[in-house]
């Protein structure tokens, strides 16, 4: 038989994967030699690390002469002979004549003395018992921590719980009726000053605690029994925001109530000063409380509001001052002022106050004067009736100037008429918006807490 003939293509092809074959085994023989090369260059670098640990007989650590240590060079595979780094570097100190060039030759498992285990034991040691006096003082102990957290909490409960019962008494309505006792109680003194004494100071106190538990009373009753018209028109009041639940805000409207009366007890205070306190609780009750609800009419809310804030408030602590004194009750020129005054202004306040509330009354069908007249209309009556008040205070001072006194009561008040028509007509301009209402409404308060800052004066 002959022989089949060899394909010349099927021989080349034999050929070159052969040659693959070996070149190959040549590459993984190379890299096994680099990974060993890599190996021993890891293991004389560890060498080198922990020759750094060794020491003295001092117990101070000094540079050790590093040995010649091989490093693989990236373009072939013959080793590059390191020269030390150390070698000129000479001991110091009283250290010369025990160590000098001397190395410590390891001699534990891992190229460490027993000495050298001690010390980095040690300072293992201090620098736990540094990490662990740190964590205290920084107060990252767990118990602490908690502890810590928990007074905060309280803490912060008892601030929210004060920041709300203070939004809810109406503080800036508390502070018109301070300085309101305090200026009638601070006239009746000027006028008979062979009567002051220090300890009436003290005496007056628990009265006006008693006055201001009442102006509470009124402002706490309002909320409770308007908080749903308030989540349209007074959102950020403390019941309606949920700071005060509505069992507290019960709390604290029945506390200011006892607190009050039982006040009145403690001083002994007479008949008439009891009934006028009275009187001004149950006004504030029907003014705000089903089935009366005085303030859905607007005529009713025209009358109590000035016979409570202008009569009852200013004609109780003028008697109740006088009787503390001694002295009996007369109509004088000032109280006959500032009463009149006062009403007329709590006048204002009664139909003033409803332009912020537009929105709230319509949807509840409460109809007060700026609904039924609307807004600018009722704005520019209440500034008529005020420059009214500011004009008779000037007439008074002129044509009585044995009770009051001229050169006060004039330029005081014709500054304050003044800056009343400006800011009126700032309200005008910003088309008796809520914002600008809201703001007008509390310039009004201001003006009256003025007018009885400046009443012992007049």
């Amino acid at each position: 038989m002959h022989p089949q003939p060899t394909c010349p293509h099927s021989t080349v092809a034999s050929s070159l994967h052969a040659q693959q074959q070996v070149s190959g085994s040549r590459c993984l023989t190379r890299a096994s030699y680099n990974t060993n090369k890599l190996n021993e260059l890891s293991l004389s670098n560890t060498y080198l690390a922990y020759m750094e640990l060794t020491f003295c007989h001092s117990s101070l650590r000094l540079p050790a002469i590093s040995p010649s240590c091989c490093k693989a060079s990236s373009h072939n595979s013959r080793l590059i002979t390191i020269k030390p780094v150390t070698e000129n570097i000479k001991p110091f100190g009283s250290l010369s004549k025990y160590c000098g060039d001397k190395v410590i030759r390891p001699v534990g498992i891992h190229g460490e003395s027993r000495f050298s285990r001690f010390l980095i034991y040690g300072q293992h040691k201090r620098n736990s018992i540094q990490t662990c006096a740190q964590n205290e003082s920084d107060g990252s102990d767990p118990i602490l921590l908690k502890a810590q957290d928990e007074a905060n909490s309280i803490l912060a409960r008892v601030s929210r719980f004060g920041s709300a019962c203070f939004k809810f008494v109406r503080p800036f309505v508390m502070l018109q009726v301070l300085i309101t006792a305090s200026s009638l109680f601070a006239r009746v003194l000027v006028e008979n000053p062979q009567l002051f004494k220090w300890s009436l100071l003290f005496k007056a106190i628990p009265g006006l605690i008693a006055v201001l538990l009442c102006q509470a009373y009124s402002s706490c009753i309002n909320q409770i029994y308007d908080v749903d018209i308030d989540r349209i028109n007074k959102q950020y009041l403390p019941v309606t925001s949920g700071d005060l639940s509505m069992k507290q805000a019960w709390f604290l409207v029945i506390f200011e109530v006892l607190v009050g009366i039982l006040i009145l007890r403690l001083m002994n205070a007479d008949r008439i000063t009891t009934s006028m306190y009275y009187l001004g609780l149950l006004l504030a009750t029907l003014y705000s409380t089903p089935p009366f609800r005085f303030k859905e009419s607007p005529v009713a809310t025209s009358i109590v509001i000035p016979l409570t804030g202008g009569v009852i408030q200013n004609l109780g602590v003028f008697y109740a001052t006088r009787a503390s004194l001694g002295l009996p009750f007369c109509w004088s020129p000032s109280i006959v002022f500032i009463t009149t005054f006062a009403t007329l202004y709590c006048t204002v306040f009664s139909i003033m106050k409803d332009i912020t509330d537009m929105e709230g009354d319509m949807k509840h069908n409460i109809r007060t004067f700026p609904v039924i007249f609307g807004p600018r209309k009722i704005a520019m009556f209440s500034i008529g009736i005020l420059l009214v008040n500011y004009i008779g205070a000037t007439a008074a001072a002129i044509y009585m100037p044995q009770a009051f006194k001229s050169y006060v009561v004039l330029p005081a008040h014709i500054i304050l008429a003044i800056w009343l028509v400006f800011q009126a007509w700032k309200l005008d301009n910003a088309n008796y918006a809520k914002e600008a209402s809201a703001k007008f409404y509390l310039l009004l308060w201001s003006l009256l807490m003025l007018e009885y800052l400046l009443f012992p004066f007049m």
